[in-house]
C-alpha cells in the first residue's frame, strides 16, 4: 500500500491535531510578516471555514 502524507504525519492523526498544525504554521508566517493576528483569530476563522 502506498504511504501517503496523511497516513504518515502524526499531525494529519486527527481533525484537531490538523487544526492546531495549520493555525500554528500560518500563525508563524504571520508574524514573520509583521501582522498582528492572533491564535485566537485564526482558530475562529479556520472553524468558519471548515464548519
Amino acid at each position: 500500500m502506498k504511504k501517503t502524507i496523511a497516513n504518515s504525519n502524526k499531525y494529519f492523526s486527527s481533525a484537531k491535531n490538523k487544526e492546531k498544525m495549520i493555525v500554528n504554521s500560518v500563525y508563524t508566517s504571520a508574524k514573520v510578516e509583521g501582522s498582528k493576528i492572533t491564535k485566537k483569530e485564526l482558530k475562529e476563522h479556520y472553524k468558519l471555514i471548515h464548519s
